[in-house]
C-alpha cells in the first residue's frame, strides 16, 4: 500500500469553507473598524485645512473662501479652499479640494453652506463664527463640536451622544 501524501478533496473542501465562514465574520468587522478611522480622520483634516486657508490668506493679502462641495451644510461630501483673487466670484484659484470622506461620518454646520462659506481675511480673522458638528450615524460614541473663533483658529470639543 502506497503512503499517502498530501490533502484528498474532502479535506481540501472542509479547510475552504472553514476559511470562508471565518471571512465572512472578519469583512464585517475590519469594515467597521475603517469606517471608525476614517471618522477620526475627517476632523483633523478640517482643522489643517482651515489653518491651510489662514496661512494663504495671510501670504497672499487676499480673502480665502472654503465651500463645501455639496453646496448645502453637508460637509462631508468635501469642500474646497479658493483664493479670491478678484471682486467676482468666478475670480478665485483653487487652492485645494478635499474629496469626499468615506464611512458613516455626519459633519455638518448650522452657520456655513453652499450660500455661506467660509470667508478668511488677509489678516487671518474670518468673517463670520460659526460651528461644525461631526459625528457616527445614530450618534455612536462621541459628538465633536469644531468652533470657528474670530481669529481663525478651530476650538475642538468633545461630548458624549444623548
Amino acid at each position: 500500500m502506497k503512503k499517502q501524501t498530501g490533502m484528498t478533496l474532502i479535506e481540501l473542501m472542509v479547510a475552504t469553507i472553514i476559511l470562508a465562514i471565518m471571512v465572512s465574520v472578519a469583512v464585517p468587522a475590519m469594515k467597521s473598524q475603517l469606517d471608525a478611522g476614517n471618522f477620526s480622520v475627517i476632523g483633523p483634516i478640517f482643522e489643517k485645512s482651515i489653518k491651510l486657508a489662514r496661512t494663504e490668506a495671510i501670504q497672499s493679502s487676499l480673502n480665502v473662501s472654503i465651500t463645501p462641495n455639496s453646496n448645502t451644510n453637508d460637509w462631508t461630501q468635501g469642500w474646497n479652499i479658493e483664493l479670491i483673487t478678484g471682486p467676482n466670484p468666478a475670480d478665485s484659484q483653487l487652492i485645494r479640494t478635499i474629496d469626499a470622506m468615506p464611512g458613516d461620518a455626519i459633519f455638518t454646520s448650522d452657520t456655513f453652506d453652499g450660500d455661506t462659506p467660509i470667508l478668511i481675511r488677509p489678516n487671518g480673522q474670518v468673517s463670520l463664527i460659526g460651528s461644525f458638528t461631526l459625528q457616527k450615524r445614530n450618534c455612536l460614541g462621541e459628538i465633536f463640536t469644531y468652533n470657528l473663533l474670530l481669529s481663525g483658529i478651530v476650538d475642538r470639543r468633545s461630548s458624549a451622544c444623548p
